[in-house]
């Protein structure tokens, strides 16, 4: 699975070196831009929280597009030709989105530090901003995976399956308006709602490699 796994990042490389690129240069440009507008801009913890945001956002965004790519299963069919099973294979699916989390994390842990050695200081509450976005990105990302194997599921007509998927679903999406709602009440902080955002992905990942692990055909 871990060969596949490699696989995977490989083939993905090109558009996560390209995505990384373009949010280094959208990086670059809201530094010069916040530095000419001084005082008029936003205060240096979202100035700083954007810049990291960006370099978190760009690998999980390569993410939704491996999914469009996913979605024609010709590189499920390709990898089922070895060793790999079908449940292996769903393993690979929800790790790979953790991997290109974790890509993001140090990217933007590389931009929160140089801009640390430059301005001397680093404020803490700019981890909140890049934290809930690269949070939110990761638990969408692994929610369209188990929206994919749903409607594969009502494909090949498990009814079972698409129940659990579908029920999932929705699951999910209650939990996380109720997560907004909570924080806009003030009755949740950030670090909850980062922490809420990883339990729902956690969850949807375990109903996805399920589903992916009851499939009787990967013919679409």
């Amino acid at each position: 699975m871990w060969h596949a796994l490699r696989a995977e990042l490989v083939y993905s490389r090109p558009y996560l070196i390209g995505g990384l690129a373009v949010a280094a240069g959208v990086v670059v440009i809201l530094t010069v831009v916040f530095s000419l507008v001084g005082t008029d801009g936003p205060p240096s913890f979202a100035a700083t929280g954007m810049r990291g945001m960006f370099m978190i956002m760009a690998p999980l965004i390569v993410g939704f597009i491996i999914q469009a790519t996913r979605s024609e299963e010709k590189r499920a069919r390709l990898l089922l030709m070895g060793p790999l099973t079908p449940r292996q294979l769903g393993g690979v699916a929800v790790l790979l989105p953790v991997v290109l989390l974790g890509i993001g994390v140090v990217a933007a842990g590389l931009v929160f530090a140089v801009g640390a050695v430059i301005v001397g200081s680093f404020e803490l509450e700019a981890l909140n901003i890049a934290g809930f976005v690269g949070g939110q990105l990761f638990a969408y990302t692994q929610i369209g995976l188990l929206a994919q194997e749903a409607i594969a599921a009502h494909r090949q007509r498990r009814s079972r399956a698409v129940a659990i998927a579908w029920l999932t679903f929705i699951a999910a999406v209650l939990m996380l308006g109720a997560l907004y709602l909570a924080l806009a009440w003030q009755v949740v902080t950030w670090s909850h709602l980062v922490l809420g955002h990883l339990i729902v992905a956690a969850g949807v990942m375990l109903a996805t490699v399920a589903l992916i692990g009851g499939r009787t055909d990967f013919t679409h």
